[in-house]
This record gives structure tokens, sequence and C-alpha cells, in this order.
């Protein structure tokens, strides 16, 4: 029967396993073409995204339309509030990612890491351009339409809010395969649900994604805040400021927001 609990179980995994089949078969042609170097790996990890769109975006719409049925068509609103939802996710998403960062880098866990290393030297072997329009656009688009706006919310209907926040924030360290990435993708995937749960919108965990990463590129590739990579006065303040803002925001929305519907 299709209300067993295994059927509700693959209807959140087998989203996850399409994502990876066609971003897979996508990245093994463009190999073909564009060869395995460092210096594609961006444009590859992009077009690869952008491939999963149109089939992580029919779940989302079809799952959008039964929220509709049940709870009605809710009409979005440019007014005071999502201007703030908008401040706010993009200010806890980029804080809290800078601090992450940096308690990572003073910590042991890079050298540990094999598999960070390699990542993060493709990640950052290519074109700035490809770095932008990809690891800034196109793939958080595309990870936050599968692990929010399908994985999280079927999780929730499952589980509630707060297992399935937990839940798709694990699943989302864990696809990431290192350990430095599972910790950081992990946290951060819970600040994204939780930023959809509080204000109701994929967008906000959409900007946050978009803000966290466009932070990472930017320092990496201007060189900006490097001072805050080292456990001396400076960088360990910085980072506690940085956590302080993350948080403080974070706190603003839990007082203020509560769940109404959904874009």
């Amino acid at each position: 029967m299709k209300t067993t609990m295994g059927y509700k179980i693959w209807q959140i995994i087998y989203p996850v396993g399409i994502y990876y089949v066609v971003s897979s078969l996508v990245y093994f042609a463009l190999e073909l073409i564009l060869g395995n170097t460092a210096e594609t790996y961006m444009l590859r990890q992009m077009v690869c995204s952008a491939a999963t769109v149109p089939f992580i975006l029919s779940y989302y719409q079809q799952d959008k339309k039964l929220e509709e049925t049940v709870y009605g068509k809710t009409q979005f609103v440019w007014n005071r509030k999502q201007a703030e939802n908008i401040l706010l996710s993009v200010l806890a998403a980029s804080a809290l990612g800078i601090a992450l960062n940096n308690i990572i880098a003073m910590t042991p866990l890079i050298e540990f890491s094999s598999g960070f290393k390699q990542a993060n030297a493709s990640f950052f072997g290519g074109k700035l351009l490809y770095e932008l329009l990809g690891s800034c656009l196109i793939v958080p688009i595309a990870e936050e339409l599968l692990f929010r706006g399908v994985v999280y919310k079927r999780l929730r209907l499952l589980f509630g809010a707060y297992p399935a926040m937990l839940l798709s924030a694990l699943l989302f360290g864990i696809v990431h395969a290192n350990l430095v990435q599972l910790l950081y993708a992990g946290i951060l995937g819970l600040l994204l649900a939780f930023l959809i749960e509080k204000t109701g919108y994929l967008y906000t965990a959409i900007l946050g994604h978009i803000a966290a990463n466009m932070m990472a590129v930017l320092r990496q590739n201007t060189g900006w805040l490097d001072f805050s990579y080292e456990a001396d006065v400076a960088g360990i303040g910085f980072t506690v400021v940085m956590l302080l803002i993350g948080v403080a925001a974070v706190g603003y929305l839990v007082r203020t927001r509560r769940h109404t519907g959904s874009d």
C-alpha cells in the first residue's frame, strides 16, 4: 500500500537518487568532452546541477500542488516582512558560514581529511566566473530545491519539523563525502532548514546558501579575512563576532517568525 512507512521513506530517497543519477551521467559525458581537470571541475559541476533542476523542480511542483490542495494557495506579497526575511537569511548564513569555516581551520580536521583537500583544490581550481555562476548560483538553487524544497518538506510530513531539520541536514552533510564538508554542510543544512521553517519560504534557504557560498568564494579568491583563520586574538575575536551576529539573526527569526505557508 502507498501509505506504508517504507513507501513514504522511498518517496524521500528516490528524488535524491534521481538527482545523483542525472548529475553523474552528465558529469561522465562532460569528462569525455572537457577532460577531468581542476580547471573545468566547477564548469562541469555547474552544468550537472543545471541538468538536475527540471527533474527536481517537477517533484517540488507536485508537492506544492498537494500542499495548496490541503492548505489553500498563499499569495506572495512583497512587504517589510519579506525584506527582513532576505536580510536575516543572508546575514545568518554568511556570518555563521564564515565563523564555521574559521573554527574548522583552527582545528586539525582539515589535515585529517584528504577528501576535503582534493575537493577544495578542484573547487577553486578553475575560473572565478565558473565559481560565481556555479557555486554561488546554480548549485545552491539545485541543492535547495532538492534538500529543502523536497527532502526536508517530505521528512517534515513524516516526522515533524525538528526531526526533519536534523535528518535533512545530516543527509546534506553525508552526500558531501568527506569529514570537513560533512560537518560544515550538516550545520549549514540545519540553518537552511530552519530558515524555511521559520519564514515559510524556500527562497530564504536559497539566498542563505548563495550568501554562504559567495563569502567562501570571495575570501578564497581575494585573501580577504585570511587573518581570521588563525587561532590568535584577532582570529578568535573576529570569529566570535561572526558567531554573535549569526546567532542574533537566528534569534530574531525565532522570536518574530511563525511558519504560515511556503512559496
